[in-house]
C-alpha cells in the first residue's frame, strides 16, 4: 500500500514547476522505500539515513521519475470476472489447493481459524501485489509473512479471469486497477473506533476507511525539513577557522595584557619590599624570608626557634619551704607541750569518759541508775545530775583534747605539702639526688618519723633538709629565667606571623607574574604554530564550499519534496470520495430499509479537508447539518463506512467485490438489508461478489435470498476446522444450501422425507419474502396480513400465514408483479379446500413420528414443484 501510493504520488511530480532536486529526493526515496518506510522520528532516525543517502547518491540520482511509464497506463480492467485461483504453498495453504470462481457469487463460508484470511489474501497478493496486513504488522520482508510455517516456502498464486471477449486470462497483479475490490472488516472496525477519539483524530476517517494509514504514517515520519545538526548548511569548517583567526588575534592581546600586568607586578613587588625595609629589593625580600639551598631563611630560622620546648614552672621558692619547716617545728614542738599536760590529767581523763558514758546512758534507763538499776527515787546521788555536774568542771580537759587534735590535723597537712615539695624536686632533678630515698608514693602515709628523717646527716655531711634547700633555690632560679624567656618567645612569634603575611604576599605576587608569563609564552606559540596547526582545515574550508552549496541544494529540495508529499496526503481523501455522496446516501438507505422512514438520510457531507467533520441531513429536515460521528449508534456509523466503501467500488465500475467477513462487522438488525444491497438490488448487478464469513446462518441466509436459480448458479465453499492437519481444510456443498434446491436434490436421490423437512423450510422463508412482496406492491386500501401465535417469542403458526397471503393476495385490488403464478402455488402447497395431502407431508415430513407411511412420490414431487414456481415468481420481481 505504501509503495502504491507512493507511485501514485510521483505522477504529481511530472511537471516543470518541480525542482529537479525534488525529483532527485523522490526517486531517491523510492530506491529505498522499504528501509525508510521502517525508520522513524525516534532520535532523527529517518532524517539522518535520508542525509546519508542524499549526500552519497545526489550526484548520480536522475531528474526523471523512473516509474512513470508504468503507473500512467490505461486504467482498464482486463477482466470482467475471476475465473479460477490455483494456491498453495501460502499462509495456511502448505499445498496447492484450486477454487472454482466461475460465478457472479462465490460464498466462502468457515469458522474463525479456518483459513478464510488466507483464501483473501491470495487474492489480494495476486490483484494487488502485496497484502496489507503484512504492513501493518511491520513485515519488512513480505516473503516472510506469505510462506506456510510447515513447509518454509511460499508460490504466488495463479488466478485467472475472463476478459470482455469471454476468454480466460491469467490476472497480472495491478494495484491501481484492483485496490477498490477489497471491502476489509478491520477498516470498517477503525473507522467506526474514531467516533470515540479526539476530533483531530477524525480528519483520518476517509484515509483509515481505504487503508491508507501506513501510507499516512510513512509520510508524517518525514520532518518538515533537515535539522543542521545532522547536515553541514552553513559551512562548519569556515566558521571553525574563523573562530580559530579570532582566538589568535585573541592571543595578540593576551601578550599585551599581560606585558602590562607585569609591569604592574614590578610596582607592586617593589611597594612591598619597602614595606618589609627601606632600601629592601623584591629579590632581597625573596631571599632573607624563603633562604635557599644553603641559606636558611628567617622565617625557617623563627620556626626553628619557637619548635624548642619551654621549660615548664614548678613554682617552688626557698622562703614558702623555709616557712613550710618553720611552721613544722613549732606544730610539733607545740602538740608535745599539749600531749604532756594531757598525759598529767589521765586520771581527770578517766573520770571524764565515765561521766560521759553515763550521760549516754540517760535515754535507755531515765529512771533506774545505769550501774545498780535502784530506782532513782530511792538513791542518795542522782547518778545523772552528778555526772552533769562533774562534766562542767572537766570543760578545760575537752578544749585541751581539740587542741591536740587539731595540732596533728596541721602537722600532717605540713607533711603532706612537704613531701610534695620532694617529689617535684625529684621530678625536676631525677638525676642522681641524694633524696631520692626519701620520696613519698602518692598512696603512703607521711609521718614524724619521715620528718626528723631529714634532719639526719648523710654521708656527704649535709642533711637531707639541706639538699632540698638547695634544690629548692636552684628551681627558683630556673623558674625566674623561664619568666625572662617568654617575652622573647612572644616577640619572634609575632615577627613570625609578620614575615608569614610577606610570604603569602610574595606567593601571590609570584603566581600571578607565572601565569601571565606562561599566557604570553602559550599565546606566542599559537601565533608561531597557527598555519602548521591548521593546515588541514585551511584545505577543508577551500573544499567545504561546493559541499555546502550541495548541502543547501539538497535540504532546499528535502523540504519541498515533504511539502509536495503531505500536500498529497492531505488531497487524498477528497480525491477518494469525490463525487460519491449521492451513492453514499442511497447505499446507507439500502442498509437501512427497515427503519423509519424519518431515519434516512437526504445528504451526506463526506471530510474533505483537514478539521473538517463528517456531516449529515435527515430526510425530516434536508436543512439541519448534523455531526454523523456524534448523532449516530456504532452500528450506524459502521453501515455509513461500509457505504463508501462500496460506493466507490462502484464508481471505479471494478468487475468484483470481495469481502474478508466485513459483513460480520455489523449488527444483526442490518445484515438482511444489507444482504438485500448486495444481491437482490440493482448496485452491484454487473460485479462479482467474492464473501468470506464466519456465520453459518448468513450463509444459509443468503442462499435462500438468492432463489433457486441464482444459488444453483454460485459457487460456494465451506472451510473445515483442521483437525490437527498442517493444510487447510476446504470442502465444497455437497447439499446446496438452498432449501428449494435441496428439495429437489433429496428427491432425485429418493430421500423423501428428508426433501419434505427442506421443503418446509423453503415454504417458511418462501412465505417471508411474499409477505414483503406484498407489502411493497400492495395498495393503502388492501388489507393488512394479520397472523396469530401463541406466544411473543414462539413462531409464526405457517399454514395461518400461507392461508393469510393466499386470501389477501388474491383479494387485492392492487397490479402486484405475478400475483397469479404466486396465489396458484400457495394454493397447491396448502391444497383445495384441505382436501390434498401436500400439508400434512410438509408436516410428517418435517416432524418426527414412529410407522409412518410411506410417502407418494407423485405427491412430494407435486410439492416440491409448487415451492420452485413460488421462487421463481419471487425472483423474477427482485
Amino acid at each position: 500500500m505504501i509503495k502504491a501510493e507512493y507511485l501514485r504520488f510521483l505522477r504529481t511530480l511530472d511537471s516543470g514547476e518541480v525542482l529537479p532536486g525534488v525529483r532527485k529526493l523522490a526517486n531517491l526515496v523510492l530506491t529505498n522505500l522499504d528501509e525508510l518506510a521502517s525508520l522513524g522520528t525516534y532520535q532523527g532516525q529517518r532524517v539522518k539515513k535520508m542525509v546519508a543517502l542524499a549526500q552519497t547518491n545526489w550526484d548520480t540520482l536522475g531528474i526523471e521519475i523512473q516509474s512513470l511509464p508504468d503507473i500512467t497506463a490505461e486504467k482498464t480492467s482486463p477482466i470482467t470476472q475471476i475465473k479460477s485461483m490455483a494456491v498453495g504453498p501460502f499462509r495456511g495453504f502448505s499445498r496447492q489447493e484450486i477454487f472454482d470462481l466461475e460465478s457472479r457469487l462465490v460464498l466462502i463460508y468457515g469458522p474463525n481459524g479456518t483459513g478464510k484470511s488466507s483464501f483473501c489474501e491470495a487474492l489480494e497478493y495476486s490483484l494487488l501485489g502485496s497484502v496489507a496486513e503484512a504492513e501493518s504488522k511491520r513485515f519488512r520482508d513480505h516473503d516472510d509473512y506469505l510462506k506456510n510455517a510447515h513447509v518454509n516456502r511460499f508460490a504466488s498464486p495463479v488466478v485467472t479471469g475472463l476478459n470482455e471477449q469471454g476468454a480466460e486470462v491469467v490476472i497480472e497483479a495491478n494495484e491501481e486497477l484492483f485496490r477498490f475490490c477489497f471491502a476489509e472488516k478491520n477498516r470498517i472496525d477503525n473507522f467506526s473506533r474514531i467516533a470515540a477519539q479526539a476530533p483531530a483524530k477524525q480528519t483520518e476517517l476517509i484515509s483509515t476507511l481505504f487503508g491508507l494509514d501506513s501510507f499516512n504514517e510513512f509520510v508524517r515520519n518525514f520532518t518538515s525539513e533537515f535539522d543542521p545538526k545532522y547536515i553541514d548548511l552553513t559551512c562548519v569548517k569556515a566558521a571553525q577557522l574563523e573562530q580559530k583567526r579570532q582566538a589568535l588575534s585573541g592571543s595578540q592581546q593576551q601578550i599585551a595584557t599581560n606585558k602590562a600586568e607585569l609591569q604592574k607586578l614590578n610596582i607592586e613587588e617593589q611597594a612591598l619590599a619597602t614595606q618589609y625595609r627601606d632600601g629592601a629589593t623584591f629579590s632581597q625580600l625573596v631571599f632573607e624570608l624563603n633562604g635557599d639551598d644553603e641559606n636558611s631563611g628567617a622565617i625557617q630560622k623563627l620556626e626553628t626557634d619557637l619548635q624548642q620546648p619551654q621549660a615548664s614552672k614548678t613554682n617552688l621558692t626557698i622562703s614558702a619551704l623555709q616557712t613550710l619547716g618553720s611552721s613544722i617545728r613549732s606544730g610539733l614542738s607545740e602538740l608535745e607541750l599539749k600531749q604532756k599536760d594531757l598525759e598529767n590529767a589521765s586520771q581527770e581523763v578517766s573520770f571524764k569518759n565515765l561521766y560521759d558514758a553515763v550521760i549516754q546512758l540517760q535515754p535507755s534507763s531515765p529512771e533506774h541508775c545505769p550501774a545498780c538499776k535502784t530506782p532513782l527515787t530511792q538513791v542518795s546521788v542522782n547518778p545523772y545530775g552528778n555526772a552533769s555536774e562533774e562534766l562542767q568542771k572537766l570543760h578545760y580537759l575537752a578544749e585541751l583534747q581539740r587542741t591536740v587534735q587539731q595540732l596533728q590535723q596541721n602537722v600532717s597537712r605540713w607533711l603532706l605539702d612537704l613531701s610534695q615539695i620532694l617529689n617535684v624536686c625529684l621530678m625536676s632533678l631525677p638525676q642522681n639526688n641524694a633524696i631520692r630515698n626519701f620520696h613519698i608514693s602518692p598512696n603512703s602515709q607521711v609521718d614524724i618519723g619521715w620528718w626528723h628523717s631529714l634532719q639526719q646527716r648523710l654521708a656527704d655531711g649535709l642533711t637531707p633538709w639541706q639538699h632540698l634547700e638547695y634544690q629548692v633555690k636552684h628551681l627558683e632560679e630556673a623558674d625566674k629565667k623561664t619568666d625572662q624567656d617568654t617575652p622573647i618567645r612572644s616577640a619572634k612569634r609575632n615577627e613570625l606571623n609578620r614575615l608569614r603575611c610577606f610570604k603569602e604576599k610574595i606567593t601571590i605576587l609570584e603566581t600571578r607574574s607565572n601565569t601571565a608569563k606562561q599566557a604570553i609564552i602559550a599565546a606566542q606559540q599559537a601565533i608561531t604554530s597557527f598555519d602548521t596547526e591548521n593546515v588541514q582545515l585551511i584545505a577543508d574550508v577551500d573544499a567545504e564550499h561546493a559541499k555546502v552549496q550541495k548541502n543547501q541544494e539538497i535540504a532546499v529540495s528535502y523540504k519541498s519534496f515533504v511539502e509536495r508529499l503531505n500536500a498529497y496526503k492531505n488531497r487524498l481523501p477528497s480525491q477518494l470520495v469525490a463525487d460519491l455522496g449521492d451513492l453514499v446516501v442511497r447505499l446507507y438507505n439500502a442498509f437501512n430499509r427497515y427503519d423509519s422512514e424519518a431515519d434516512q438520510l437526504a445528504s451526506v457531507q463526506l471530510p474533505l479537508s483537514q478539521n473538517q467533520r463528517l456531516g449529515i441531513t435527515f430526510l425530516k429536515d434536508p436543512s439541519v447539518l448534523f455531526d454523523a460521528l456524534h448523532i449516530l449508534s456504532e452500528g450506524h456509523i459502521r453501515c455509513l463506512g461500509l457505504a463508501i466503501l462500496l460506493a466507490k467500488n462502484i464508481k471505479e465500475c471494478c468487475p468484483v467485490l470481495i469481502f474478508d467477513d466485513p459483513v460480520n462487522a455489523i449488527d444483526d438488525e442490518h445484515r438482511r438489508a444489507i444482504r438485500e444491497t448486495l444481491f437482490v438490488d440493482d448496485f452491484f448487478k454487473g460485479c462479482q461478489i467474492i464473501l468470506a464469513v464466519h456465520g453459518e446462518e448468513f450463509f444459509n441466509n443468503t442462499h435462500q435470498l438468492l432463489g433457486k436459480s441464482q444459488s444453483h448458479a454460485s459457487q460456494s465453499y465451506i472451510f473445515l476446522s483442521s483437525a490437527g492437519e498442517d493444510h487447510i481444510q476446504v470442502d465444497s456443498l455437497k447439499r446446496p444450501k438452498n432449501y428449494v434446491l435441496a428439495a429437489r436434490e433429496l428427491y432425485a436421490q429418493g430421500e423423501y422425507r428428508d426433501a419434505l423437512m427442506s421443503a418446509r423450510r423453503a415454504l417458511e422463508n418462501l412465505c417471508e419474502k411474499t409477505w414483503f412482496h406484498y407489502g411493497k406492491h400492495s395498495d393503502k386500501k388492501d388489507s393488512l396480513i394479520s397472523v396469530s401465535r401463541r406466544s411473543p417469542s414462539a413462531p409464526w403458526d405457517l399454514r395461518a400465514l400461507a392461508e393469510n397471503l393466499k386470501s389477501k393476495l388474491n383479494r387485492s385490488q392492487s397490479k402486484i408483479p405475478n400475483k397469479e403464478p404466486i396465489v396458484s402455488a400457495l394454493t397447491t402447497v396448502l391444497g383445495q379446500n384441505g382436501r390434498d395431502a401436500y400439508w400434512s407431508y410438509l408436516n410428517k415430513g418435517t416432524h418426527e413420528e414412529t410407522d409412518l407411511s410411506e410417502f407418494d412420490q407423485h405427491t412430494v414431487n407435486e410439492v416440491i414443484s409448487a415451492l420452485e414456481s413460488l421462487d421463481a415468481a419471487l425472483s423474477e420481481t427482485n
